[in-house]
């Protein structure tokens, strides 16, 4: 999977165009209200490791029992609860009414009930579909492991449990918890219908157009870059492949230099495919920079 400033594959049947900023937690973006708490409780304990669930339940003026049984689908939020816990999120109006609708949506046993509040929630939000995969991928992006736990699903025989994944990714349960749910929401895996924690790619091809430079698209490289130094020290030569070469060209040669080094990507991608039996997940970046022109931020 190759990702670069102009373009990211992912998916064949998408094309969106990439913003420069967007706002991480967006209920609008959710079709479940725990998956939403789940992405806030995730994003306050990546700001801040010692953030815990009890510190959470008590922010939303809670117990920690009722806030784990209410994630865990075991329990969920009375109408009067629910409009207490968009107070304490500090949601808008509409955010509020949208919480609410997926609170009494999950509580609800009745058919007409639960057909009757979907067309509501379409109604506060007709362009839904669209706008969640718009900011999904930013963070699909933005979040390094996003992109590796979607591949990890070819890995033969790996077990797809988010406390499996936060292992070899060195992330927190939580966060692969958050990860596999917003990649099966988008549409990028899937479950397996038999097998347990087990999960399949859906397309292998998208391309992502972004005209502008993209913060998105930045703090993906630089996150992957910070990979690639740690490897420095973690990895042996026979573990990974790192070299470089520093030499004087023509800035007129950079349209053919982006030729070859698409066709080098062309190549990887068609080894990977060829490999019968996959066991881990790499990266591959280039980078081909100029080192002698005093940069412009943007």
């Amino acid at each position: 999977m190759a990702i670069t400033t102009a373009y990211h594959k992912i998916n064949r049947k998408l094309a969106v165009s990439i913003l420069a900023t967007y706002k991480y937690l967006v209920i609008l973006e959710h079709s479940n209200y725990r998956s939403f708490l789940k992405s806030v409780l995730a994003e306050k304990q990546k700001k801040n490791g010692a953030y815990s669930m009890r510190v959470f339940a008590t922010h939303l003026g809670i117990t920690q029992a009722a806030v784990s049984q209410v994630l865990s689908g075991k329990k969920n939020f009375s109408n009067e609860r629910a409009l207490q816990i968009a107070e304490k999120l500090k949601l808008n109006e509409r955010e509020t009414e949208f919480f609410c609708l997926l609170v009494q949506l999950e509580s609800s046993k009745n058919a007409l009930v639960k057909e009757a509040v979907l067309k509501k929630l379409s109604v506060i939000n007709p362009e839904r579909p669209v706008q969640e995969l718009s900011i999904e991928f930013f963070r699909a992006i933005s979040d390094w492991y996003h992109l590796v736990i979607r591949n990890m699903t070819e890995i033969d025989g790996i077990e797809m449990s988010p406390k499996n994944v936060a292992k070899r990714l060195g992330i927190s349960p939580l966060e692969a918890e958050t990860a596999i749910d917003r990649l099966c929401r988008l549409e990028l895996i899937e479950k397996d219908p038999v097998k347990l924690h087990r999960y399949h790619k859906t397309q292998d091809y998208v391309i992502a157009k972004s005209a502008s430079p993209s913060e998105a698209l930045r703090s993906f490289h630089r996150q992957m870059m910070d990979k690639a130094i740690q490897s420095l020290y973690t990895q042996t030569p026979q573990e990974k492949i790192v070299g470089s070469e520093t030499f004087a060209v023509s800035e007129d040669c950079l349209e053919e230099a982006n030729q070859i080094t698409e066709e080098y990507f062309q190549k990887m991608l068609s080894l990977a495919k060829k490999s019968k039996k996959k066991t881990q997940v790499y990266h591959l970046g280039v980078q081909f920079v100029n080192v002698t022109k005093e940069g412009k931020s943007t």
